[in-house]
């Protein structure tokens, strides 16, 4: 039961793995997933559970590394370069980022190029847009609003309407706490969901299936700085961005399945802690 990878590429892997070698978690769970954790999941879903394990203690090896400090040094270095004031928030519940994005067991996980997970920019500046819109009832006739968040031509408009935000979110880093719990989600109409022509009939089988999260209580980074060559001098907008995101992660959360109460953050602290 080995990946589908070439035989070479395997043997360098299990070296690496055989001597103690650290292993990049987004490694291990996007390329060196084994067949049997790839297609068996309804008659063997032992493989995947084995396989999903390895990847929570590779990140647990990982966060105990002297790469995850410089790892978090970098990036903190980065992030106040681009005028961003960092602070953390703490996961307040179960969260899932990167679900949907597939890969070989059918759901996904997001891990960066080094194996650490991360909440993608995208998706944080989406969480403090939606609160903006949804919450406070904020569009694009707002002018703070729409210098934060920009726009994108409508329909019929030409692209020269188009317009970039001020602001950059940086992607949100883990810097303490981290942890990685297994769940299950059960589909109950497997047939319905696979675009068959069945209907959501009752005696159709659950497959449950077993998925990575980020366990309560890890720490993660947030920043939001200033696009190249944009000025804040007092920085008003920065303060709101910021205020915006902070309540949306703590209101209506981060990541997939939020509306069963995943993704939801607390506690803000004024910068990185050290």
């Amino acid at each position: 039961m080995r990946p589908p990878l070439p035989r070479s590429t395997v043997d360098a892997w299990e070296r690496l793995r055989s001597a103690g070698e650290l292993v990049n978690p987004g490694l291990l769970f996007d390329r060196y997933a084994v067949l049997g954790a790839v297609q068996e999941n309804g008659a063997r879903p032992a493989r995947r559970f084995e396989h999903l394990k390895a990847v929570q203690g590779a990140v647990r090896s990982l966060g105990a590394q002297e790469l995850a400090r410089a790892y978090q040094a970098r990036w903190e270095a980065m992030v106040r370069a681009a005028g961003a004031e960092p602070w953390t928030m703490r996961a307040q519940t179960r969260l899932v980022t990167g679900l949907g994005s597939g890969g070989p067991l059918e759901v996904g996980f997001r891990f960066d190029r080094l194996g650490f997970p991360v909440l993608p920019g995208s998706g944080v500046k989406g969480v403090a847009r939606a609160y903006a819109e949804l919450v406070e009832g904020h569009g694009e006739d707002d002018e703070d609003f729409l210098a934060i968040f920009g726009r994108a031509p409508r329909a019929g408009e030409s692209q020269e309407v188009a317009q970039a935000g001020q602001l950059v979110f940086f992607d949100a880093i883990p810097v303490e706490g981290l942890e990685l719990e297994l769940d299950v989600m059960t589909p109950h109409y497997p047939d319905y969901y696979q675009r068959r022509e069945t209907p959501p009939t009752p005696w159709q089988n659950p497959t449950p299936i077993t998925f990575l999260t980020v366990a309560p209580g890890a720490t993660f980074a947030f920043a939001v700085g200033l696009r190249l060559g944009v000025t804040d001098p007092d920085r008003r907008l920065r303060a709101l961005a910021e205020r915006w995101l902070r309540q949306g992660l703590a209101e209506l959360g981060f990541g997939a399945k939020t509306t069963s109460g995943y993704g939801r953050f607390v506690g803000v602290a004024a910068e990185v802690q050290r």
